[in-house]
Parts: structure tokens; sequence; C-alpha cells
């Protein structure tokens, strides 16, 4: 974990980074987040970053049980309240948290997907090849290039140039990983979350998961979602848009946190 700090008695947000990459990465947004009021917890999930395990191995249930180990041990630090803010994938992380966990009281997701809508036929297909795949090659890893096109997604990121002599950073991952994130069940179609308020923050030029998508989800959802949107936002937010989202995604949690206070 990385934590900034800024005071016991703050709210405390969890942040859950995108596949791949670690907390480091995240400290310019992080760090401006904490100076606006919050205290910041950013996770490198296991198999990920800093953190043990097998590089890229998880299974969602295994996170969320980890992320609840840890509300543990922060509820013996701060005084606050607590929330959660999940990046790209750490978005579908972060909601498989939030429906078991009714210490997170707020909850921002930065684009979001659920297996049970997939964006297209050719993610349909792709995460039905994972379930046959993970019943005879569970351990066999595919390279994450091969479904994301991560030159297209870095290409006016600072830090591209890095990405390939990068330790920290993983591009090859378990089949098994892959079958539990794109196949774990939601309960939001039917049912909403024990959460106060939830968000999805997305740009409205996200090549990974595309506004229509959301705003699609966004209506089948039982539980209700506030919808904001960077215009001119890709989907690298956190990297390429960072005041952007820096403004929305504080403006937003000290609404959250003042509704559950109110309540």
């Amino acid at each position: 974990c990385e934590l900034y700090q800024y005071a016991p008695e703050a709210p405390t947000i969890i942040f859950i980074p995108g596949i791949g990459t670690y907390s480091q990465l995240y400290c310019e947004l992080l760090s401006r987040m904490s100076d606006q009021g919050f205290n910041l917890v950013s996770i490198d999930i296991r198999g990920h970053g800093c953190s043990g395990g097998r590089r890229g191995g998880y299974k969602v249930s295994e996170v969320v049980a980890d992320v609840r180990q840890l509300l543990d041990r922060l509820q013996q630090r701060f005084d606050g309240p607590f929330g959660l803010f999940g990046c790209s994938l750490g978005a579908r992380l972060g909601l498989a948290v939030a429906e078991q966990e009714n210490r997170i009281v707020a909850l921002l997701c930065h684009t979001l997907f659920l297996a049970e809508m997939p964006p297209d036929i050719w993610h349909l297909m792709g995460w039905n090849s994972l379930y046959f795949s993970n019943l005879f090659t569970p351990q066999l890893k595919i390279n994450l290039r091969l479904f994301v096109d991560i030159d297209n997604l870095l290409k006016n990121n600072p830090m591209s140039k890095y990405a390939d002599r990068d330790p920290l950073l993983v591009w090859d991952y378990p089949v098994y990983t892959l079958h539990s994130t794109y196949s774990y069940p939601s309960t939001i179609l039917r049912e909403a979350l024990p959460v106060n308020s939830a968000a999805i923050i997305i740009g409205g030029r996200d090549e990974v998961i595309s506004l229509h998508y959301t705003r699609n989800l966004i209506k089948k959802s039982v539980q209700e979602f506030d919808l904001i949107v960077i215009d001119e936002g890709n989907h690298m937010l956190p990297f390429n848009h960072v005041d952007d989202t820096l403004q929305a995604s504080c403006a937003w949690f000290h609404s959250a946190f003042k509704k559950h206070s109110a309540a």
C-alpha cells in the first residue's frame, strides 16, 4: 500500500489501480487528491507492483478479501468514512468489494464493465473462450497486448518510452486471472449496493469502454450511478487528464461524504 495522509479524522479513500499497473504510477493524482482533504490509500493488488504472489495472479474473491482486511487495519488508524476509487479494471474489482462491504459509503468507478453485459460480440467471444481455456490451461499466460491496444493508449503518455523497461508493470496474465475478472458476476442489475453514493467517471473519447456502453449500464442497473464525463478525455484519464480528473473526483467525493454525514 501507499498512504497519502491528510488527517486521522478525514475521509479515507482506497484506490485500486488499473490492469497491469501499480500505485506509484498514480502518485500525482493521489497526492493532489489528498491535499484536497482526504487520506488516500493506494494498493498494489497481489501479483502486481510491489506486492507478492505470482506475477499477474489473483482471483476477484482474493482481492475482495484483501481489501476487507485492509479496511480492518485502516479502521484502527482513521476515524472518517471510507470511499473506494477504482481505475479501469480496478473499478470492476472495487465494485466487487462494494457489493460485500458496508463500510464503503462512496464508490467512484473510472469506467466500468459487467460480465453480464459484454460491450460487443468480440468481447463476448473472448470472455467465453476464457471459460474453456480455464478448464484445461488455467496457468497459461496471455500477453495483455493481445486484447488491449497498449501502444495506442500510451501514445500521448510521457511514460510510454519506459513501459517495456519497468519491471513492476504486468504484461502477462495467467488464464485463471482473466477468467475470474471477466466472468465474476455482479449484483447491481438486480439490487442496489450498500453504499450511500456511487458514480462512474469516463472520458468522452474513451477507447476501451464507450460512453454509450456506460450510459446503457447505468440505465439497466438497479444501483443509481452519477455519471461524470470528461468531454475530451480518453481512457488514460489519471495520466493524460490529471487536472480534470482531480477536480471532478474531489468534488464528487466531497459531495458523497457530505451526503453520508447528513444521513
